[in-house]
């Protein structure tokens, strides 16, 4: 027993020093950093404003990926499964909370990410096109009652934080839309608004904003507990009576078994490039905040949001998915 407990503390030792020469040396090659979204969405605008910056404070270049699929749930579970080498970043968001509980076969929690900061937070508005005939969000309540099943919105696959407020707001309204499948990323949504081929939309700031600024798209409300600088005269959807406060933080993730001393790398790399103005005004230029949290409190925030959404989804009456 002695000589096996020899044996293990040698083991031990070595490996701690092999992964000490190993973050000594990182990163010594260029960082993917995957968006399991596509092109278009918020995400993939949040992740190319930081890139840069991160790059810069890293001494590597960060190149972004686009791996979409499922809603989010192909590049989630590519990120959470991928080498634990600090060589594969994620930018992830709410569909990493999501998902595990309402759609079969999703092979992540939250769990088997570690977490190096948030970036950005950002509300969810309800959108409609400038051609439509609600006017306001009473108008657009008044028809879900009306036509049950018959005014239609996204199905967005993946549940990210679009599909979270969605499903609040209705559940709110005490209403039921035509939910049209085959929505992914925010581009989808986007294009669906500006086409006419569905009567409303959640849409994040990055992607509703240039649509209100360009008056192509009428903004009926936010979920935000104040009105944003951005958009002044849309109201809260708490103003207007109805409890719907949901957004869309953005965070950088790393798989749950990259080394300590990696993630403290990376950590200072985000902190740096998160105080950057460089930055600031990358990311002002296209609608973005800077809602900065380190390692330990965008982990506490990720896993709080991943147990209150259970009781959310519950109460809505969404069935939750069966995987563990």
């Amino acid at each position: 027993m002695k000589l096996k407990s020899i044996a293990l503390a040698a083991g031990l030792a070595v490996s701690a020093l092999a992964t000490g020469a190993i973050a000594q040396d990182y990163p010594s090659r260029s960082i993917t950093m995957i968006v399991p979204y596509g092109p278009g969405g918020g995400v993939g605008i949040n992740a190319r404003a930081l890139a840069p910056h991160l790059g810069a404070a890293l001494g590597q270049e960060v190149v972004v990926e686009h791996r979409e699929g499922g809603g989010g749930v192909t590049g989630h579970t590519m990120g959470a499964t991928a080498a634990p080498d600090g060589y594969t970043i994620t930018m992830v968001s709410p569909g990493i909370a999501a998902a595990p509980l309402v759609i079969e076969g999703v092979a992540f929690t939250p769990e088997d990410y570690a977490y190096i900061g948030q970036v950005t937070f950002v509300p969810q508005f309800i959108v409609v096109s400038n051609e439509s005939e609600y006017e306001t969000l009473e108008d657009l309540i008044a028809d879900l009652q009306a036509r049950p099943g018959q005014v239609s919105a996204p199905q967005v696959t993946g549940w990210p934080s679009s599909a979270i407020a969605q499903t609040v707001f209705l559940s709110e309204a005490d209403a039921q839309a035509l939910e049209v499948p085959g929505f992914g990323g925010g581009g989808d949504r986007i294009s669906a608004i500006l086409g006419n081929h569905i009567d409303f939309a959640f849409m994040n700031l990055n992607e509703a904003q240039p649509l209100y600024e360009a008056g192509q798209a009428r903004v009926l409300a936010v979920a935000a507990p104040e009105r944003v600088e951005a958009m002044p005269d849309v109201p809260t959807f708490e103003e207007l009576g109805y409890a719907v406060n949901t957004g869309v933080w953005r965070s950088i993730a790393v798989p749950a078994g990259t080394p300590q001393e990696i993630r403290n790398i990376l950590e200072a790399a985000l902190e740096e490039a998160m105080a950057s103005p460089e930055l600031a005004a990358d990311f002002e230029q296209v609608g973005l905040s800077i809602d900065y949290l380190d390692a330990e409190a965008t982990q506490a925030l990720v896993m709080e949001e991943y147990e209150g959404l259970r009781q959310v989804l519950i109460d809505a009456g969404v069935e939750l998915a069966q995987n563990d």
